[in-house]
């Protein structure tokens, strides 16, 4: 059996986000919706169990890195026992998670031990009232609090900005200033079509090209270094090589092409892409005994499945808002 998980376009899967909650203590406005959230009951969700018996077929498969998503997934219980049985998986080579970083802050050191190896935290802005503002919460100094921790302990951390026109753009230079100052790598993320709230236009988009004008008019010329094609951040540094700058431009530069990325939602369902609307229901084959062979066939036809991407829906001028919702499908 060939153990590469190859699309119709010839694009290998490597990496597996995984969610494990679609529920989260925060409001964003690019994500969640502003009200009525429905959210999966819980009794849906995949165990920890079943997590980690698809994760150790995923890597058989041929996945190599995984990431750990929600919603927010540390407001599900004991999260580090799951890291723990994932990092004893043979031939994975890493585990990261993405979080919000309001709870994170204690439980840094046992995520550590138990084998995470880098978290991405969310921050959008360095303004205690325009957090609240974006997030719907006053959680500022926690999210702070747990970049600080995380640095203190010595586990590599990236920051997640989404951009938004008219919210937070004028703050790109202070975050630059803040990854020079800490050696943080911070990721400026395009605004994409994923909201709950159906606020997203191509207006508030501001786009990789303008946000480089911006830092180049305020610090030495940035530098592109050396990038992996598939990491959907195309990675900048300075001349002092003080700071590293990533940026993804899903909507003026997207990456589709290149893209080596697999999903599987909290209540057990894998989506090949994040704006595809169909999927394949894991948790209905676990939960029907079905065996390892009945799974991979699945998973194999749906990664054979795989659309073009959000490249496709641009070309066709079918962008609008909530073409999907990230909080159900997984960042």
């Amino acid at each position: 059996m060939n153990n590469n998980l190859v699309d119709g376009f010839g694009r290998i899967a490597k990496k597996l986000r995984i969610s494990i909650t679609d529920r989260c203590n925060m409001q964003c406005v690019y994500c969640m919706p502003s009200n009525n959230t429905i959210w999966l009951e819980q009794d849906s969700l995949l165990s920890f169990e079943q997590i980690t018996r698809l994760a150790k077929i995923f890597v058989y498969l041929g996945i190599e890195k995984i990431k750990i998503t929600g919603g927010e997934p540390t407001v599900r219980g004991n999260v580090e026992n799951l890291i723990k049985s994932l990092s004893s998986i043979k031939g994975l080579r890493s585990i990261s998670m993405t979080t919000n970083g309001i709870l994170v802050k204690d439980k840094i050191k046992i995520l550590k031990e138990s084998g995470l190896e880098s978290l991405n935290i969310s921050l959008d802005t360095f303004k205690p009232d325009r957090f609240k503002a974006m997030s719907g919460i006053d959680g500022f100094y926690k999210v702070r609090n747990a970049i600080n921790t995380a640095i203190d302990e010595n586990l590599p951390v990236k920051i997640n900005t989404v951009i938004i026109k008219g919210w937070n753009d004028d703050e790109i230079p202070h975050f630059v200033r803040f990854s020079r100052d800490t050696g943080c790598v911070v990721k400026f993320i395009e605004f994409m079509p994923l909201d709950g709230t159906g606020m997203w236009s191509d207006e508030l988009v501001v786009s990789k090209k303008k946000m480089i004008e911006i830092i180049n008019n305020d610090f030495d010329q940035l530098s592109p270094l050396h990038n992996d094609k598939s990491d959907p951040a195309r990675l900048y540094t300075f001349e002092d090589g003080k700071g590293v700058i990533g940026f993804i431009p899903s909507i003026t530069e997207p990456f589709c092409q290149n893209c080596d990325r697999v999903r599987i939602t909290a209540d057990g369902k894998l989506y090949s892409c994040l704006f595809d609307k169909s999927s394949n229901n894991l948790k209905s084959l676990l939960d029907g005994g079905k065996s390892d062979i009945d799974i991979i066939k699945c998973i194999n036809k749906s990664v054979q499945e795989k659309p073009e991407g959000i490249i496709k829906i641009i070309k066709t001028h079918s962008l609008r808002p909530t073409l999907n919702v990230m909080h159900t499908i997984g960042g």
